[in-house]
């Protein structure tokens, strides 16, 4: 992948089918494959996953994670009914293809041997986790998350 002087980077950019939900226009097609993507970034020595939607934790997705030296994972919703209980839709977040961020079946309890380096993006306004004291916030972050803003930095040395 070349830089904007157009010299090599050095990084690998491989994308992967993630199980997903179409688009609303697009219900009614068949699904096709390549409709949701994860992306692998890699230098060669250290290894970013980035899942900005997810429908479905399956075990080549969990192996990839496992593999990975950071994760940058949706973080749509923190309750399945999220959006049901704000009056803002009438669908599940599952119903969206999303994986909620709490429960057991949640991204935090399900990927709780993710990386060291574990960043939510994604996360839709409506999400209790983006209010700094919230008890959201402290239960993601006492698991090891981050939530991920504007401007946030990550490095990966040789100490990750």
């Amino acid at each position: 992948m070349p830089n904007k002087d157009e010299t090599l980077s050095g990084l690998t950019v491989t994308a992967f089918d993630v199980p997903g939900k179409a688009p609303l226009y697009a219900e009614h097609l068949p699904s096709q494959k390549g409709e949701t993507i994860g992306l692998e970034i890699t230098d060669g020595d250290r290894t970013l996953i980035f899942l900005p939607a997810c429908a479905d934790l399956t075990p080549e997705i969990r192996e990839r994670i496992r593999n990975a030296d950071a994760l940058f994972m949706e973080g749509t919703l923190w309750r399945d009914d999220e959006m049901i209980r704000a009056g803002l839709s009438p669908k599940t977040g599952l119903r969206m293809g999303h994986i909620s961020m709490s429960g057991a079946d949640g991204i935090i309890a399900t990927l709780h041997d993710a990386p060291p380096h574990r960043v939510f993006i994604h996360i839709n306004n409506s999400n209790p986790v983006l209010i700094p004291d919230s008890p959201e916030r402290r239960t993601a972050e006492e698991a090891g998350w981050t939530i991920g803003e504007d401007g946030l930095r990550l490095t990966l040395g040789a100490s990750s």
